[in-house]
């Protein structure tokens, strides 16, 4: 019998049984969410859970833990497990290939945001002192034909266990299961390893062949005479959600600067994605939202290729972590390089150093330009190193990266500040452009790349899969401005506003409102997803478009 205890086989048992135990207490707590009534159900339920868990790692690791790699891939499976069962447990952190995405793109100072003493801990307790009784562990050595009988035998026990807890409990664990589709994505390390190969598979798809888009822009008044350049700035906002802006009608008073300035319209939106990695692409892709494909957006003309080919100069000035991508093929800057230490403290820069070099940037313009200007915004979860202490408004704010040290009114608060000052940084671009309008026809737009929860349901963050996310993580604000000159050419933004309200705004409109916005006349305009063409600010008969 002691023998047995010493295959590899057991000792993948063991660690499962440890993992799943120790490693997805967020798991655990949507489980007992759900725990029916009385003693013996109660048992039977966690018991059933357990041995479903238990028999979905072991049977990972059986099928990945052979011969000498066994050690080594249960210490990984360890520390994996640890690490996103910590982000699950105090973030409501899902993985999917979205998430995991999200995590590969992520930047060393926003990686070092995510450490905390917590989170250290935690991997040391519950994966590195397992670690080392894993890598002590004496297996006896075994024939080629005993190893290949016995990991069968094992494979076999796991797939029983797994039938076996739902055939005996079926009517909860499927009612749970319809109720937490989330919980699929919760039970590590089985989700990032799922995730890996999901996004593995996508990353040795063949690329597409690189598809010209709108070969056929034209910028209607290029020709036109004794008109001023055009001049737009596109705002992307980072991690900014549409349910606190008292724009939306917020409660605390975030937008004190943009309220009853002249030209600002608000619109909430929803967003492509929940994550930078995804929404970004998508909001410059001609791809609609139910459509999209990063693949194939990745090889193919987006928004500001189409913009450039119209005649425009275009260029992005980044505070973000990249463009993804969409910037590629056109003039681009990093602010971090300007590196002013009043704007730049400690290597991260506030946003305001964006509207600087838009300053810059307008003193070189001398004909149609389209500025991007790519916030760090609200990213967390640090979010008070978003903003200047003058911008300290709303208190007692959070003060840490790590969540568990604030309470949840903490957390509102510091992003709250970030909106505020995110407020002031929308409303200085515009009266910058409005200060040149003397010398410009200029407009701009503010949208966000997606939401952020803020402990609602015991969720933070972001990067939720889109069909679980809630609406924190996708509704976002859209904020337009255009000069007095754009204005006179036809109706009030209000009546613009009213039309633009009939059907649900999105990312999807992104690509035909500024195409109309900058009257750039091609067959791939679909005027029924521009917010403005209802409004005389256009002409559609000048557009040639066709839907």
């Amino acid at each position: 019998m002691l023998r047995y205890l010493k295959t590899p086989e057991a000792l993948i048992f063991v660690v499962s049984v440890w993992i799943a135990l120790t490693c997805n207490l967020g798991f655990w707590r949507v489980i007992a969410e759900s725990q029916p009534p009385g003693v013996l159900s109660s048992i039977i339920y966690f018991a059933s859970f357990l041995v479903l868990a238990v028999g979905l790692i072991s049977l990972v690791m059986l099928l990945l833990a052979w011969g000498p790699v066994t050690r080594v891939v249960l210490i990984l499976a360890l520390l994996i497990a640890a690490a996103a069962g910590y982000s699950t447990l105090t973030l409501g952190t899902l993985f999917d290939s979205g998430m995991l995405t999200n995590i590969i793109e992520t930047n060393s100072a926003e990686a070092v945001e995510l450490l905390s003493p917590w989170l250290v801990a935690f991997i040391a307790v519950f994966a590195l002192l397992p670690a080392i009784a894993v890598w002590r562990y004496r297996i006896l050595p075994r024939r080629v034909s005993v190893a290949v009988l016995q990991r069968s035998v094992g494979l076999l026990l796991a797939l029983a266990m797994i039938g076996g807890a739902i055939f005996t409990n079926q009517k909860e664990i499927f009612s749970v299961a319809r109720n937490h589709h989330e919980l699929r994505h919760m039970i590590a390390p089985v989700n990032v390893i799922s995730a890996s190969y999901s996004l593995s598979s996508d990353l040795l798809e063949t690329p597409a062949v690189y598809q010209s888009v709108a070969v056929d822009a034209e910028h209607a008044d290029a020709t036109a005479e004794h008109r001023k350049p055009r001049v737009h700035v596109l705002v992307i906002g980072e991690t900014a959600r549409a349910a606190n802006f008292s724009l939306n009608g917020y409660a605390q008073m975030t937008n004190p600067e943009l309220t009853g300035k002249p030209g600002v319209q608000f619109l909430e939106a929803q967003s492509c994605g929940t994550a930078t990695a995804v929404s970004l692409p998508c909001m410059f892709s001609i791809q609609e939202h139910a459509a999209f494909d990063r693949n194939m957006a990745s090889n193919e003309d987006n928004l500001l290729d189409v913009i450039g080919r119209a005649g425009y100069e275009v260029f992005w000035i980044d505070n973000g972590n990249s463009c993804k991508g969409v910037c590629d093929r056109v003039s681009s800057e990093d602010v971090h390089s300007l590196n002013g230490p009043e704007v730049c403290p400690d290597g991260t820069c506030y946003d305001e150093i964006l509207v600087e070099a838009l300053q810059t940037k307008l003193r070189q313009v001398t004909g149609d330009t389209v500025i991007v200007l790519h916030q760090l915004g609200s990213h967390g979860p640090a979010y008070y190193r978003r903003y200047p202490e003058t911008y300290r408004v709303f208190a007692p704010d959070c003060r840490s990266p790590d969540f568990t040290d604030c309470s949840q009114e903490e957390v509102s608060n510091a992003y709250d500040n970030t909106i505020l000052y995110t407020d002031h940084v929308i409303a200085k671009a515009i009266d910058v452009l409005q200060a040149a309008s003397q010398d410009f026809q200029a407009s701009l737009i503010y949208i966000s790349d997606h939401g952020e929860s803020l402990g609602e349901r015991n969720m933070y963050l972001h990067g939720m899969p889109y069909k679980l996310a809630p609406a924190e993580q996708t509704t976002i604000p859209m904020i337009m401005w255009l000069s007095d000159g754009l204005l006179q050419q036809g109706q009030s933004m209000s009546t613009c506003a009213e039309l633009a309200s009939i059907s649900t705004v999105s990312h999807d409109n992104l690509f035909h409102t500024e195409l109309g916005l900058l009257r750039i006349s091609t067959t791939a305009y679909k005027p029924e997803l521009d917010l403005f063409s209802g409004c005389r600010v256009l002409k559609r008969d000048q557009l040639h478009a066709r839907t």
